[in-house]
């Protein structure tokens, strides 16, 4: 984890430096902001970075010199950064933005989940999935956990505004700890990152019979049993596991 942040922070450094030896940043600002943009987003595709992260690289340094130049009072910046713990710290943590699952997701797993399953939504967001599940699904029983306390707390007042369906309950704390054996089916929107973590987990914890549902990513060297196409162009289809072995 460490590693990876430094890689980050040696690439803003680097292109910096490359902007640099064009145009002093103390002379024009805006145009060595501009310029450092394009080496960052540039060294971010040499690295192979995901998409995500060449665009936020190549926002980050130009975002900072116009704040500067706007002179906005220190709670601004305080707040957004509040902000962003509450809404991305798992970006930071895990690797893994926040993805918000389509209508057409909620539809399918409506149509493929067995009656009164069991269901564990591993980082659920802002609840958006969850509350669309349960309300095409009353008989289903969903745990939808989420440990950034932003996202957590949208999801619950999404559940409280809908008048607190029974069989849903959201939980603001880690899906890591919970324990997947408790549950028929394991849902996640997640990341490349994280994917073979999951997939150990899934193996270790999960009962005889269950399967662990990833949203468009897969898991490294593992061929799912089947796949539920999606019509998105980012979210492309869910793929299906079921447990080889059960509960060890």
């Amino acid at each position: 984890m460490r590693l990876g942040l430094l890689r980050h922070v040696l690439l803003q450094l680097l292109a910096a430096l490359l902007a640099w030896f064009f145009v002093a940043p103390v002379v024009q600002p805006q145009a060595w902001a501009i310029l450092q943009a394009m080496f960052a987003v540039l060294l971010a595709y040499v690295w192979r970075l995901p998409g995500w992260q060449k665009f936020a690289h190549g926002l980050f340094v130009p975002a900072v010199v116009l704040l500067q130049q706007l002179g906005l009072p220190a709670w601004v910046y305080l707040s957004g950064l509040l902000l962003t713990l509450a809404l991305g710290r798992n970006a930071l943590t895990e690797r893994v933005p926040l993805y918000r699952s389509a209508h057409e997701v909620a539809e399918k797993l409506a149509a493929y989940l067995p009656q009164d399953a069991r269901v564990l939504e591993a980082g659920c967001g802002d609840g958006r999935l969850a509350m669309q599940l349960a309300a095409l699904r009353p008989d289903l029983h969903i745990l939808a956990l989420e440990n950034a306390w932003g996202s957590w707390l949208m999801a619950w007042l999404r559940w409280h505004l809908a008048r607190r369906p029974a069989r849903l309950e959201f939980g603001c704390r880690s899906f890591w700890k919970e324990h997947w054996g408790r549950h028929d089916v394991v849902y996640a929107f997640l990341s490349p990152a994280p994917m073979p973590r999951v997939w150990q987990k899934f193996l270790t914890e999960g009962a005889p019979a269950s399967v662990l549902v990833s949203n468009t990513f897969t898991v490294p060297d593992v061929q799912p049993d089947s796949r539920i196409p999606l019509g998105g162009p980012l979210q492309k289809e869910l793929l299906i596991w079921c447990h080889p072995h059960g509960s060890r």
